[in-house]
């Protein structure tokens, strides 16, 4: 404790008004912090220095030995497994830095590594955090060295956020406190609540829920951080239209802000902390401080009725066939989008010319009302019967989230390369027969601008396989929102469009990555057209979004740069395409271009 007391009384002395602005200092730099720094620091935070390894590089040591055949057993793409590690992200492009990284290839990964292993976009040290104090500490190093911070929990980021070269990490994962309230108050009122560290998951956040004979909002995908980027970001998933954005369940935090000062927000904080509480609710991760704990709002257990289908075509090649199939899926569930959106039903639904896949959850019990609701969708399986190869639909009513989100698939590549460019469809393009089909016809077009005829990756059924998606998770239902900061679109949003690519390491050795990540962007451009001027999910944009103040904040933007200038003036929280993000300044420090 001595030790933490010098070393926070010689920042506080010295390095109060550092110039963030400047460039960062690299290992190669003198600037770069002596071991004797570095053991100052982890004798600070009590030891929790971490190193940081990559996580396939047992396999570049010694393909043979025990660690590297631990891995090549499946264990490689184990998405909690890379979530419990901090030289691992979720998609294997955040770990690179152009031809620098130290990946396997998902598809053969007992071949033989390509090149040497290298930290890539990997920070060279992390922090354990367990105290807010850790972060104070950490925060109070960095700038006094003028080191890059990067803030992760899980490394399920599909924008890369989470990760930069020659950066310290405030690593969060391991704050997996859990309590429930059942009287939470906040200044006169008091509600149900969930008090969640900054590292618990969802899959962990829905046990505990269910212990409770509650439900929590939350993501799509299990080992997604509930009290992280993602509802930061805004936090769609299965609950949004019944309950809202994650953002928007969010009622309390507490946050280390940049000048390393411990905060508690809620609704009963003024003045600047109040703009600062809005902000961080929808004005995106990792670029505000570091929150260590949330307060949830605790639901009611919820039963709910899942209807999952999966239809693989007989013969994708036959274009005009299977043309005509993801044509008529489209507009028959966007004939129906109003009428589910009113029962706050959710969708998470895919199409290519190779299957149509995913699901509704409808919330309640009404297994009949369900089925007569989805049958449009459904009846396209009977319509086109001779051209899919075999057609599973299943219809379960469930007691509970928990017992439905145990029984669906994670559709989530892990592992694995991965971009991705979304849109999201308003309310307005529903409303008419032609305007459907003008959507439809729209989306199919951005499929085969992401998979072109004659393309290398038309002739990977591995890339060109990755699938459409249409995700109804928005909040367009609820009703008495807060006021947070999540794109104002979100209320006029029936659907999220989302296309994506994927690569491995033998495929990026061939040269196709830049073929892959141009096109992926590409394939937005027809919803473009469509929505001028139009939206997204700040969690999931396209990394070359070239209106991305606008795509992803919105009319909040000018109020969220304002805050950000008041909290955060020399950016010592600094993330690509975040709120206050300056391009000539901050294009080269990521390796997004390197990286593509």
């Amino acid at each position: 404790m001595l030790v933490r007391a010098a070393f926070l009384a010689a920042f506080v002395a010295s390095a109060v008004a550092l110039d963030a602005k400047r460039p960062y200092c690299k290992p190669s730099q003198s600037c770069w912090p002596s071991p004797i720094g570095w053991a100052m620091l982890n004798a600070t935070i009590g030891g929790r220095l971490i190193k940081v390894v990559p996580f396939a590089k047992p396999c570049y040591d010694d393909p043979s030995g025990a660690a590297c055949q631990n891995l090549l057993s499946g264990k490689y793409a184990d998405p909690v497994l890379r979530s419990n590690t901090p030289g691992a992200s979720e998609y294997l492009n955040w770990e690179s830095c152009g031809s620098a990284n130290c990946e396997l290839d998902l598809v053969v990964p007992s071949d033989a590594p390509l090149g040497n292993c290298s930290l890539g976009r990997l920070s060279v040290y992390a922090v354990n955090v367990l105290t807010p104090l850790d972060v104070t500490a950490s925060i109070y190093f960095a700038r006094l060295q003028n080191i890059k911070i990067v803030v992760k929990n899980t490394g399920h980021d599909t924008f890369g956020r989470a990760s930069a070269p020659d950066s310290l990490m405030i690593w969060t994962h391991n704050l997996k406190k859990m309590s429930y309230v059942e009287n939470f108050k906040i200044g006169k009122t008091s509600q149900p609540a969930f008090v969640f560290g900054a590292g618990v998951q969802a899959f962990e956040a829905t046990a505990f829920a269910e212990a409770n004979n509650k439900t929590v909002v939350q993501g799509n995908c299990g080992t997604v951080g509930i009290t992280g980027g993602w509802w930061a970001g805004g936090g769609k998933g299965t609950f949004g239209p019944l309950h809202g954005l994650g953002a928007e369940n969010v009622i309390q935090v507490t946050i280390v802000t940049p000048d390393g000062v411990i905060r508690t927000l809620n609704s009963e904080s003024k003045g600047d902390e109040a703009d600062l509480f809005w902000a961080i609710r929808g004005g995106g991760g990792g670029n505000w401080g570091v929150v260590t704990e949330v307060v949830m709002k605790a639901h009611p257990k919820q039963p709910y009725v899942s209807i999952t289908y999966t239809a693989p075509t007989v013969d994708h090649t036959n274009r005009p066939v299977v043309d005509n199939i993801m044509k008529d899926f489209i507009v028959a569930l966007a004939t129906v989008q109003a009428k589910l959106a009113a029962v706050s039903a959710y969708g998470e639904h895919w199409f290519n010319p190779y299957q149509l896949y995913g699901g509704f959850s409808f919330p309640g019990t009404d297994v009949a009302g369900a089925t007569k609701l989805a049958q449009p969708v459904l009846d396209i399986f009977t319509k086109y019967n001779s051209s899919f190869a075999a057609v599973s639909v299943n219809i379960v009513p469930f007691p509970s989230f928990a017992a439905m989100a145990a029984t669906l698939p994670d559709t989530q590549f892990y592992g694995f390369n991965s971009r991705i460019a979304t849109r999201f469809i308003p309310k307005k393009l529903f409303a008419t027969n032609q305007s459907i089909e003008t959507l439809a016809d729209a989306l199919i077009e951005g499929y085969y601008l992401n998979v072109p005829a004659g393309s290398p990756q038309s002739g990977i059924d591995l890339i060109a396989s990755v699938g459409v998606g249409i995700d109804t998770g928005g909040p367009i239902n609820v009703k008495n929102r807060p006021a947070t900061a999540v794109h104002p679109a979100w209320s006029d949003t029936f659907w999220q469009i989302t296309y994506a690519t994927g690569w491995t390491k033998n495929l990026a050795a061939m040269g196709l990555v830049p073929v892959l990540t141009d096109s992926v962007s590409q394939s937005v451009e027809p919803l473009r057209r469509l929505t001028p001027g139009g939206a997204t999910y700040y969690n999931e944009g396209d990394v070359n979004e070239a209106d991305w103040q606008n795509a992803f904040f919105g009319s909040n933007y000018p109020r969220l740069l304002a805050i950000k200038n008041k909290w955060d003036p020399s950016r010592v929280f600094n993330v690509w395409k975040g709120v206050g993000w300056v391009e000539k300044q901050d294009s080269s420090e990521y390796c997004y271009y390197e990286s593509v």
